[in-house]
């Protein structure tokens, strides 16, 4: 079971005034704060529960780790996201959970996504408009997304939607660069309206890829 945050005084404090403090925030439910505009730092989430819909809108987030956490169909933007790692977290519901343009060192480590029984064409889910790695990650109907530069390296995922980069008409262009390795894709794997460099495939097999006007870098 976990706790409101608010009722866990000092965390709460913490997690409102942008020190550079490191803190461990554990079993806490973040769904009844309000996070809005400030910057994270050097915090480690064990076993929390995040819910709620836009109840955190951060600057940023930088060395942060997040462990065995749960994400309920959030809805939370992490700001531009630097060194942040989830290991062992998992989503349930369709969640956007996503960091900015300029994100660096984003790292999904052994989590897993049940966004659903489909994929929905989207550009918004988990991952961020930057650089993004997952690692030995499962999933099954979620979007994720990268900006500039996406890594996907022994996962196994079921119909699942990818926006990576950004077109020119969704605002201002980012092309990434994708490698994907020792990965399986069942069910379709739908690239909605992707713009990449390159894409290199390797040790890895798909039962089926749609390109919904995905384009690549002259």
């Amino acid at each position: 079971m976990t706790t409101p945050i608010t009722s866990l005084q000092k965390e709460y404090i913490r997690l409102l005034d942008g020190s550079s403090a490191a803190m461990t925030i554990a079993g806490a439910h973040m769904a009844s704060g309000a996070f809005v505009g400030v910057s994270w730092k050097n915090l480690t989430f064990v076993g929390c529960d995040f819910a709620g819909d836009g109840n955190i809108k951060l600057a940023s987030m930088s060395g942060c780790k997040f462990i065995d956490c749960r994400f309920l169909a959030p809805h939370h933007d992490f700001g531009v996201m630097t060194d942040v790692s989830f290991t062992q977290c998992s989503s349930a519901g369709r969640s956007i959970v996503c960091g900015g343009d300029g994100s660096t060192g984003v790292l999904f480590q052994a989590c897993s996504f049940d966004g659903g029984s489909s994929a929905p064409a989207a550009h918004e889910g988990v991952g961020c408009m930057g650089e993004v790695t997952f690692r030995n990650c499962t999933g099954r109907g979620e979007v994720l997304v990268a900006g500039t530069r996406l890594t996907i390296d022994d996962c196994r995922f079921d119909h699942m939607t990818f926006a990576i980069g950004r077109q020119r008409r969704r605002g201002t262009p980012l092309a990434a660069t994708v490698l994907i390795d020792n990965s399986q894709g069942s069910g379709v794997w739908r690239m909605v309206d992707c713009r990449m460099k390159t894409s290199h495939i390797q040790n890895s097999s798909f039962e089926q890829i749609v390109n919904d006007s995905s384009e690549c870098e002259a």
